[in-house]
């Protein structure tokens, strides 16, 4: 009787540690055996000083990243997809930053949280009988529907590729991004468009503190500003500068060939790879 009491002192006891154990892990929900501070510590470096003399040659290039392209997966990992990031991050904040949301791609006029919020919505009609003993007396009543921002699937990058005479090479500068999505009005979807725009400077302090998935070893977790920055990212080319700020897509030979439209982004491509190679000699 003595040795079964003792067996069931026990076995309490280690149910009590367990539970304390699991109280205890529950406070880090990726499970990790140890404090991991390394990306919440990090800050971004400071771009080095480009002088306007030195660069004799920029190009302002607008491509596209679709995140279901298997290289972009990364960036619908639910454990902090990119998508419901950047909209938290504009709406309330994340982590005590407030990012500011820009009305276009001059980064010049911004959204309020509020324009945001209602700029996602979606509105619902609906036909109800307001009194019970006449059902035949239908009066209608709106339904506003918060913006789900699992539907942002694809983001615009707005880039600089430049050279700099002084250090000898071709780098790319980003500058703005923007999550792109579908309005609804009265139920119809409307062509894709960007939700809001972010100024890069503005936005990488809050990336270089997001993990982002690495498939490679989860001790080496990086963040979407390595992300962006090393471009891991695999994206296409949807506009360079022109007399009538068009998309590839809105020139007239390119409207009906979508096709068409990809192979001119590689050749804009190209075009910079081999504007950097033709200044080396051997």
């Amino acid at each position: 009787m003595k040795y079964l009491i003792k067996l069931v002192a026990i076995g309490g006891l280690a149910l009590t540690l367990n539970a304390q154990a699991v109280d205890n892990q529950a406070v880090d929900v990726h499970h990790f055996p140890y404090e991991r501070k390394a990306i919440k510590e990090r800050t971004p470096l400071a771009r080095p000083y480009l002088r306007e003399a030195d660069v004799i040659y920029a190009r302002r290039i607008h491509r596209i990243i679709d995140s279901r392209e298997k290289i972009n997966l990364p960036l619908q990992w639910p454990m902090n997809p990119l998508n419901c990031l950047l909209y938290k991050a504009v709406t309330e904040g994340v982590d005590g930053i407030q990012v500011t949301a820009y009305k276009n791609d001059s980064l010049v006029t911004p959204f309020t949280p509020e324009e945001v919020l209602e700029r996602g919505e979606t509105e619902e009609v609906i036909q109800i009988a307001p009194d019970p003993d006449d059902p035949e007396y239908l009066i209608d009543s709106v339904i506003k529907n918060e913006f789900d921002c699992e539907k942002i699937i694809r983001y615009e990058v707005m880039e600089y590729w430049v050279f700099d005479k002084q250090r000898g090479m071709m780098q790319p500068v980003i500058v703005g991004l923007a999550p792109l999505f579908k309005p609804e009005v009265e139920g119809v979807e409307l062509n894709e468009q960007p939700f809001f725009w972010l100024k890069w400077d503005e936005v990488k302090d809050l990336l270089i503190k997001q993990e982002v998935f690495n498939r490679h070893n989860d001790a080496m977790r990086l963040s979407y500003y390595d992300f962006f920055e090393l471009r891991l990212f695999g994206s296409y080319v949807v506009k360079e500068p022109n007399e009538f700020d068009f998309y590839i897509r809105d020139f007239e030979e390119f409207k009906n060939d979508p096709k068409a439209a990809l192979y001119e982004g590689e050749r804009i491509k190209m075009e910079i790879a081999n504007w950097e190679m033709d200044l080396w000699e051997y």
